[in-house]
């Protein structure tokens, strides 16, 4: 028989941060996490009692206790003794210590100090004489005495520095502040935008449970009782707080529950929204607190968790890893997740993990998480996070106050849900209502009457509600009803397969094709570049014999131009082939991603010795000057396509800047290939010397020096224009944004490099020769100045541009979307098939995205009789 304490737990109790005193709750919130990460991870028979565990820290067991249930603050060696003797790692958890001590609040209750004694203040020290002979100083004392001069003058230079530099550090200091308003802006402005959308017809005022754990608050007697009914199933305590924010509030940590369709992603759009705006309410010159941080965990891959931040928010906001590395280590960085279910399921441990890392590094965080599934709620109570609440249904007069903010429009409703007293669970979540208001709003509601399960009443709604959409009056009444849903079904699937929400038509790229179909988008940017900048010495030798200034064979310069074409196309092809017979994932074909023209010689050898078979037996001259002339652009242009191996040449230009990074210098980098990117920079350099060499003088002899001189400035200034870095931008208010910025920037860069170099050449040449025909010296600038412009106009957005449109050619081609894929997608903007923001599209819900995740085929007969 048990005796008086047998129902007294066996091990500490688990503290609770909101019922200690507010100095404490810091210590209290350390302790827990104690408790969860380290005491409940042990086996039931490894948990160590208190005594146990007072003798294993060398503590008393008294200590312990008032340190478990949050009345003492531990100081650092008796806490890391107690971690030491749960198993953690003393490094991992000595930050913690010093952060909470860090967030300590400062007692309400201090006492001022007493006063003091008579005769405190008159006491004089004593005679030195009368204590005998001081001791000779030591240590830092010595240090002190001896070196005061050092010291002194050490004290003035950084004064001096300080103040040199005062203005530098405080316009630096500025702009950081206004980074990180910007930051916090472009978050607010995307958590409104989608809180508003959801809210468009009437607003459904949330309610919440709160999940606390079993036993919590009970007698410390059925503690163990109460512990094993907490792993089962948490307590649904009610709450009347309808505002996330202050729910958010208690415990700076949040986890948002709740069944498809309740709102969790309006609320998580509200909680960051708000938490901007608080941010923001210092002032513009004012540093925020924090910066709230409003992101989908949907593309989580099981990466570090700072990389993933990094390149979603480089996305969204367009900023530089290092400064997002640089606000998580300054624990800036509030991050407000959604989607935690919808990571793939094998990587939701490391998920999981990462979140619980990435809670040290920030000053709050809050997580949404779908619970209709089993699993789904597991996974949300591994996060071991101190809140959890639940979003619940709204009730039934919730759902009457909706249905009469538009009761007029919505009667037939009204009387089918009075007939249809099965209706109310279907009605009973803010997103139904939506699709219930747009799809029977002035029309009959029959479909609600039918009978069946919830789940196909459900179906039935969607499908009426496409029916509806693609039978709207504004703009016009869809008349090919079977050709709009297999787009919008094919497009439905492959954001499913993809894990994605959103479509951004002007990030198209070759994963939305099969590795056979990207063949063609990889061979046709390079055939185009070499035939536009073949085609520019061909057309020059015509119009320069026209003229008179030189006379070539022209036949010739031709056939070798074309020549040269199909033999780029011929290795582009082989390339493609040869690469495609390897592992999808290898290593080997992720590196070869970014070029596809360097392949095995061996490969590309025959059809070479063909072309100059053929060119031999037609009786081609390849001595004279066309042909050299038109050999030597062609050089330059492989060189140049081959950069694509060490540079990403096929992204989108959204804006560029000029930069000495040594890991992207042209002629040398210490990076992943020296030996490779140190010959490709020495071939592509003698190719421009031998180009420029060669036409200078052929055209301009006299005097000797200005060929090789005219090379060397020439092959300078195209090194210093490789130093441009190309990156994306995140705000682009329009659809296909990227791609025109990138074509403007394409245009820009081109036509920059053909006013810099004929400009200089025409110079040159005048100054060095006045008596000169400035004819010569305008031909010279023309040739090399256009094939300076299409050169770094395709390496600039060209190659990304003409890519990008053959990717969207071979989709149409396969019936998969329209030759004009942005009207398209405007129109199903407009009949409420899809939304926009800024410059994506996604589908009103995730339930209608999986609703369409299916064949036009089979949807077309659910959706009813349309045009």
């Amino acid at each position: 028989m048990a005796g008086a304490g047998g129902n007294r737990p066996k091990g500490p109790q688990r503290p609770d941060p909101t019922a200690v005193a507010p100095e404490k709750r810091s210590w209290a919130a350390l302790m827990r996490r104690v408790y969860d990460e380290l005491y409940m991870e042990l086996e039931p028979a490894e948990r160590l009692s208190v005594r146990a565990l007072a003798r294993a820290a060398h503590l008393s067991h008294g200590y312990i206790s008032e340190l478990f249930s949050g009345k003492k603050s531990p100081d650092l060696v008796s806490f890391l003794a107690v971690v030491k003797a749960l198993g953690g790692d003393p490094g991992a958890w000595e930050p913690r210590w010093h952060r909470a001590v860090a967030q300590q609040e400062p007692p309400a209750d201090v006492q001022p100090p007493p006063p003091p004694l008579p005769g405190v203040a008159d006491e004089s020290p004593e005679d030195p004489d009368t204590q005998g002979a001081a001791e000779p100083l030591s240590g830092p004392e010595a240090d002190l005495r001896h070196y005061l001069v050092r010291r002194f003058v050490r004290a003035v230079l950084a004064s001096v520095v300080a103040v040199f530099t005062f203005p530098m550090r405080a316009r630096r200091d500025k702009a950081a502040v206004r980074m990180q308003r910007r930051l916090i802006k472009g978050f607010m402005n995307k958590a409104a935008k989608d809180f508003k959308r959801a809210e468009v017809h009437h607003y459904l005022e949330p309610r919440f449970v709160i999940l606390e754990e079993a036993g919590e608050e009970q007698n410390p007697r059925f503690r163990r009782r109460a512990r094993s009914k907490r792993r089962a199933a948490p307590e649904r305590v009610p709450t009347d707080v309808s505002n996330v924010r202050t729910l958010y509030g208690a415990m700076d940590e949040l986890v948002v529950l709740g069944k498809p369709g309740m709102g969790k992603t309006t609320q998580l759009a509200r909680l960051a929204h708000r938490l901007a705006e608080e941010a923001l309410a210092g002032g513009e010159g004012k540093d925020p607190a924090y910066i709230p941080v409003y992101l989908r965990l949907d593309s989580y891959r099981g990466e570090p968790i700072e990389d993933w931040i990094a390149t979603e928010m480089s996305k969204i906001e367009g900023v530089s890893a290092v400064l997002v590395r640089s606000l998580l280590e300054q624990h800036l960085l509030l991050p407000v997740l959604d989607g935690l279910d919808e990571v793939p399921e094998g990587d939701q441990p490391r998920c999981v993990t990462e979140l619980l890392r990435l809670r040290e590094l920030c000053p709050g965080m809050a997580v949404g998480c779908r619970t209709d599934e089993g699993d789904q709620r597991r996974l949300a109570r591994s996060l071991r996070a101190l809140r959890y609440v639940e979003i619940q249904p709204p009730t039934r007069p919730d759902v009457q106050d909706f249905l009469n903010a538009n009761k007029a429009a919505l009667a037939d409703v009204h009387a089918a849900l009075k007939e249809h007293q099965d209706l109310w669970p279907l009605l009973q979540s803010p997103m139904m209502l939506n699709i219930i208001c747009l799809t029977y709003a002035d029309r009959s509601a029959d479909d609600l009457r039918l009978g069946g399960s919830l789940a196909d009443r459900q179906s039935r709604i969607f499908d009426t509600y496409v029916g509806q959409c693609l039978q709207r009056k504004r703009p016009r009444p869809d008349g090919a009803p079977h050709r709009t849903l297999t787009w919008l079904t094919w497009l439905a699937r492959t954001l499913t397969e993809r894990r994605e929400h959103v479509l951004y038509l002007d990030r198209l790229d070759l994963s939305w094709l099969s590795r056979r179909e990207q063949m063609l988008p990889r061979i046709v940017p390079t055939v185009a570049m070499a035939t536009c900048a073949l085609g520019v010495p061909v057309l020059w030798l015509v119009v320069a014999d026209r003229a008179g200034v030189l006379h070539t064979s022209l036949s010739a310069a031709a056939v070798v131009a074309l020549a040269m074409v199909c033999n780029t196309a011929a290795q582009a092809y082989q390339s493609e082939e040869h690469f495609l017979k390897w592992p999808e994932d290898g290593k080997r074909n992720a590196r070869r991603e970014r070029g596809a023209l360097l392949i095995p010689m061996v490969k590309n050898g025959p059809p070479m010795l063909v072309i100059l078979c053929l060119l031999l037996l037609t009786g081609v001259d390849l001595r004279s000057v066309g042909v050299i002339v038109v050999g030597l652009a062609y050089m330059w242009v492989t060189a140049t396509q081959m950069e694509g191996m060490l540079t990403d040449v096929f992204s989108p230009v959204e804006q560029l800047r000029w930069t000495w990074r040594r890991s992207e210098r042209t002629v040398w980098s210490p990076g992943t290939f020296p030996v490779k990117r140190m010959m490709l920079s020495g071939f592509m350099w003698l190719s421009i010397e031998f180009l420029v060499g060669y036409v200078v003088h052929l055209l301009c002899p006299e005097p000797d020096w200005i060929a090789p001189v005219a090379a060397l400035v020439l092959g300078l200034f195209y090194i210093v224009g490789n130093q441009f870095e190309p990156s994306l931008q995140a705000r682009r208010p329009r659809p296909n944004e990227g791609i025109r910025r990138t074509v403007r920037f394409s245009l820009v860069h081109g036509l920059s490099g053909l006013v810099v170099a004929a400009v200089f050449l025409i110079a040159l040449i005048g100054m060095a020769s006045p008596d000169q025909d400035l004819r010569r010296a305008g031909f010279v600038a023309a040739l090399l100045g256009m094939l300076f412009a299409v050169v770094r106009g395709f390496r600039y957005g060209g190659l990304a541009v003409v890519r990008h449109w053959t990717i969207r050619a071979v989709l149409a081609y396969r019936g998969r979307t329209p030759y004009r894929y942005r009207r398209f997608l405007h129109t199903a903007e407009q009949r409420a098939l899809l939304f926009r923001t800024d410059s994506g599209f996604f589908f009103p819900h995730r339930l209608i995205q999986l609703h369409l995740d299916t064949t036009a085929e089979k949807l077309l007969p659910r959706v009813g009789p349309l045009p």
